[in-house]
């Protein structure tokens, strides 16, 4: 079994209304199931119902939780994630060890107290607290070819490309990218993935105001989208105001330029037609 999954595809802060069901009010999650291992993508909120299915199965599988970096809406989650909390569990967490803040240190100041009643190193379950690979950025895990490399957001933040047997996703979740410069090397990065799913959290009118901010508009991911060659673009990383219509008008301004542009929902399945 292979299935990737977007559990999360808010950004900044959950949503919650009638206003947010279609696309979800959860941040940013995404999980891959393989035949063996369980791999995720950040914890935020949505990896709490993630958990909460997990939770039905007798035996669970390996898990490894990959993290693009460690502002609260990518990490929130990560003591609500009911693994945790159970003996059979084996759960490895890794990211990137070249920065500025030991993210160790950071992952551990979240989960204990005062914020958090049960410390990372006090849970049931068998916790592995690895560096990402710093001579190559990559690595195969249950089958799955995973690289990664840096991208523009404040406290710095990676993107994920994971290739599996059936197709390539590419992750680039908070990054900002002018809709007129791209980085060559992150085309590459992205060249010719079946699915990008890609930080459109702004809209044009809007980046002017939010310039450094850390986030790109819809008009840079189908840059990106076009010139990369992808064959789906998904847009992710929601404003937390963004209402379900209003995503649904980006996806259509996206689609002008790029047909084949989706936005992210939550428990949407991305597979090969």
């Amino acid at each position: 079994m292979w299935e990737f999954a977007i559990r999360g595809a808010r950004g900044t802060i959950p949503a919650c209304g009638s206003e947010y069901v279609r696309h979800g009010g959860n941040t940013t999650c995404f999980s891959l199931q393989t035949d063996t291992e369980l791999l995720i993508i950040d914890a935020g909120t949505g990896i709490a119902q993630l958990g909460r299915e997990l939770g039905s199965l007798a035996k669970l599988p390996p898990t490894t939780i990959f993290f693009t970096h460690f502002h609260l809406d990518h990490v929130i989650g990560l003591p609500c994630f009911d693994p945790v909390y159970r003996k059979e569990a084996t759960i490895t967490l890794m990211a990137d060890p070249c920065r500025t803040s030991n993210w160790k240190e950071t992952l551990n100041t979240l989960m204990g107290k005062p914020y958090w009643p049960v410390g990372l190193g006090e849970t049931d379950a068998t916790m592995k607290l690895e560096d990402l690979p710093v001579k190559e950025d990559r690595l195969e895990r249950a089958g799955v070819k995973i690289s990664w490399m840096r991208v523009p957001h404040p406290q710095q933040c990676l993107a994920y490309r994971l290739e599996t047997p059936n197709s390539v996703v590419v992750i680039a979740t908070d990054m900002e990218h002018d809709a007129n410069m791209v980085q060559p090397a992150f085309l590459d990065f992205c060249r010719n993935a079946d699915f990008l799913v890609c930080d459109a959290q702004y809209t044009p009118e809007e980046y002017p105001a939010h310039f450094g901010w850390g986030h790109s508009t819809w008009q840079a991911a189908t840059l990106i989208a076009k010139q990369a060659k992808i064959k789906q673009l998904v847009l992710t990383h929601h404003a937390p105001t963004r209402t379900d219509k209003e995503v649904e008008a980006i996806v259509k301004a996206a689609q002008t330029v790029f047909p084949n542009t989706i936005a992210a929902a939550e428990n949407m399945k991305l597979s090969k037609r």
